[in-house]
């Protein structure tokens, strides 16, 4: 068994797999070698090393951090990266110890990498504060950092800021930096490509086009980036002028990259996504059309992104491959009637994974850039800062103009009958079942606090955010972004024992491409407009104690007839 000793023998340990790394199986020496890499992360993380107030160090753990994203090990380069920020941290609490800019913005460049984009931002915040104080030459590079940060974040407007600023601090340097003029300028085409602006387009295709030019000029066409690139600039050229040409550029630039990288390096994959989207779009599919492009274009597609589940460039959890899968379910949806969808579910959390469980919604929450939907029994967990589950990720997104819907149970409706009540009090007393629901933890605690926070976030944003409440009991919690669902059944019908509790049954993820989004989606528009809106529920919450109070007397009724029929009591 191989032990790692020191940050020297780390790096030429993953320097050396990473050299003879081929994608196949692994030998036992290739084994041994990634688990020694492993424990060598576990025992920094565990405390075990000294670390200096050395920025030369630090650099070098985040270049072992970009060796450990290059072999796939994802969560050991997670786990170095928080280590990193947290000695960094702690260096700095009474003086300035790294004032290079451009070590800060490598470690935010390898959190986007990994897909940690709100401490992606955090970090090259503070890599351009710094870069301003000691005034280097930094500046353009982290601002067009922070330019692709922020459209990931589904930020454009912030993400046109931040490109333009690049560009501007280099348009006297016309041949300098030309890797951060191509990442502005991509930016800005794909902002151009989602505006649906023919005139912005062409200027950012123009502009886009010359980075390319001078970058293949520097580095070569068969670059791994300028590969990129050059597809990025075919698929855009074919989007502002569909035509067999650009499509024909296009899948030669594909074969180019299968010779010159490789099937299962990143831009290949990429490309072959771009390619089979583009041929996609153009054969109809995004206007419903099912045919054999359409078909064949999807198939290419499943391929692709097979391939970064299994590429040493990507995997199962890299950023990019949940593009891909995501785009993937959207071109399924878009040619598959509903009722044709398969019942897929991407995974099964059971309670012991209920920590998977809450980083996955946090995930499709932080990446919505369009609408939320949420049933729920209470909504505590996405409403209520102190549960620390969902309701900063709601808020982010409230702030990117995401719109948020809800719908939660009324406290009113025959699942009061579950609240605590005397045992001994005679069958039909139930009139003060309200009293019962007002003074339960379930209402003060949770009901209460949820309408309170409602209201403080239909405040500040009112045109984005809106809860509905039913009548009607729910089966579960439904949560519903734009590409995935999250469904958990509740296994009882008791309130008390529905909220603020961990996960007791399990819960479902699914895509978009799956017989349970449709479904679901229809039951969540079914139960919106069935339900009152909050305004409507609080003029008329008397008419709805009465119903309940009424509905309960009922049931009493029903309850005293039956047990004199039986002769358990006896008759006036």
């Amino acid at each position: 068994m191989i032990e790692i000793s020191d940050l020297d023998e780390a790096i030429s340990v993953a320097e050396e797999k990473a050299e003879h790394e081929d994608g196949g199986t692994q030998t036992r020496p290739a084994r041994e070698s990634e688990a020694a890499l492993i424990g060598y992360v576990d025992r920094l993380r565990s405390g075990q090393a000294v670390w200096e107030d050395e920025p030369e160090r630090i650099a070098r753990y985040a270049h072992l951090v970009e060796l450990l994203l290059a072999l796939g090990l994802d969560k050991a380069a997670a786990d170095l990266t928080d280590t990193t920020l947290r000695a960094m941290r702690l260096s700095e609490i009474d003086q300035v110890v790294y004032r290079e800019p451009e070590l800060w913005n490598h470690l935010g460049s390898l959190l986007a990498e990994q897909g940690d984009l709100v401490r992606a931002m955090a970090v090259l915040d503070c890599a351009l504060t710094r870069a301003h104080e000691y005034e280097t030459y930094e500046v353009p590079a982290i601002l067009a950092n922070l330019s692709v940060v922020s459209l990931q974040l589904g930020d454009p407007e912030a993400a046109a800021i931040w490109a333009n600023k690049a560009l501007d601090s280099l348009k006297y340097e016309q041949d300098k930096d030309l890797e951060t003029r191509l990442t502005a300028d991509r930016v800005r085409l794909d902002l151009a490509r989602a505006s649906g602006d023919e005139q912005e387009l062409h200027n950012a295709l123009e502009s886009f086009d010359q980075s390319v030019t001078r970058f293949v000029e520097s580095e070569g066409g068969d670059h791994a980036r300028a590969l990129g690139a050059r597809v990025a600039l075919a698929a855009a050229r074919h989007d502002a002028e569909p035509s067999l040409e650009n499509l024909a550029a296009l899948e030669l630039l594909y074969v180019t990259a299968q010779v010159t990288l490789g099937l299962e390096h990143r831009e290949t994959i990429i490309a072959q996504a771009t390619l089979a989207a583009t041929e996609f779009a153009a054969a109809g599919g995004w206007d419903g059309q099912a045919n054999e492009r359409t078909e064949a274009a999807v198939q290419a597609f499943v391929t692709a992104a097979a391939r970064a589940v299994t590429s040493p460039d990507l995997g199962q959890e890299h950023p990019q491959t949940h593009i891909l899968q995501d785009e993937l379910a959207e071109m399924r949806a878009a040619i598959t009637p509903d009722d044709k969808l398969p019942y897929h579910i991407e995974r099964v959390y059971k309670p012991h994974e209920n920590t998977e469980r809450n980083d996955a919604k946090r995930k499709a929450l932080e990446e919505e850039t369009d609408i939320i939907r949420l049933i729920a029994h209470a909504g505590a967990s996405y409403f209520l800062k102190e549960t620390r589950l969902f309701y900063g990720r709601v808020k982010d997104a409230l702030e990117r103009g995401v719109r948020f819907h809800v719908v939660i149970s009324s406290p009113w409706n025959s699942l009061a009958a579950f609240m605590p009540h005397d045992t001994a009090a005679e069958p039909g007393n139930y009139q003060n079942i309200v009293e019962l629901v007002e003074s339960s933890p379930s209402y003060n605690n949770t009901f209460l606090p949820v309408i309170d926070s409602y209201r403080l976030l239909k405040s500040m944003y009112p045109d984005l955010i809106e809860l509905r409440i039913t009548s009607m009991d729910v089966s579960g919690s439904t949560l519903l972004t734009s590409n995935a669902g999250f469904f958990e059944p509740y296994i009882t019908s008791n309130p008390q024992r529905r909220t603020r509790r961990g996960m007791s049954v399990f819960e479902v993820e699914f895509r978009k491409d799956s017989r349970y989004y449709a479904d679901s989606l229809e039951e969540f528009r079914a139960q919106w407009e069935l339900s009152s809106t909050w305004k409507e529920f609080e003029t008329n919450q008397e008419q709805h104690k009465a119903a309940l109070r009424s509905e309960m007397g009922a049931l009493a009724s029903v309850r005293m007839r039956a047990s004199v029929r039986r002769g358990e009591v006896p008759r006036p």
